[in-house]
């Protein structure tokens, strides 16, 4: 704000919250903004760089990228309790035998190809490892205290 009266100028000094500053009328604008800077860079702080939220303090509902099945996650954390029981007991417990344990049923997603015993057997490990995959990966979210 430009003060050309005596009275408006006095109020801004007694002012807590703002500055006056004197600008002789004979300098060029670069000069006058430069001892402007200076003057803000004596007697303010800013922070520089780009404004952004804490985002710790948001209120924003999060979505996921995809939905979390209930079943899936019961089944995983079965198959991990199983797993443990049975390293306790000192057995060994293959793919198959999880599978069976929490009812696993496997279906052939290809029509045309051959569905043998060992075409079975790779499709059953590869879901009941997957399914530790996520038990163990959601324990380990939780210690560092994140969710899945």
């Amino acid at each position: 704000m430009l003060f050309y009266d005596r009275d408006t100028a006095i109020q801004a000094v007694e002012d807590e919250s703002s500055s006056l500053i004197k600008v002789p009328k004979n300098i060029q604008r670069k000069q006058i903004v430069t001892a402007i800077d200076r003057i803000f860079a004596k007697g303010m702080e800013f922070e520089k760089g780009r404004q952004v939220r804490n985002p710790n303090r948001s209120n924003a509902r999060y979505h996921l990228t995809k939905p979390i099945k209930i079943e899936n996650l019961k089944a995983s954390f079965d198959v991990y309790e199983i797993q443990k029981i049975a390293l306790m007991n000192g057995e060994k417990v293959d793919n198959k035998k999880l599978a069976k344990a929490i009812g696993l049923k496997v279906e052939c997603r290809v029509k045309d190809e051959a569905y043998d015993a060992a075409y079975e057997a790779r499709i059953v490990s590869v879901a009941i490892s997957r399914k530790k995959k996520l038990a163990i990966d959601a324990i380990a979210n939780v210690v560092e205290g994140k969710f899945i």
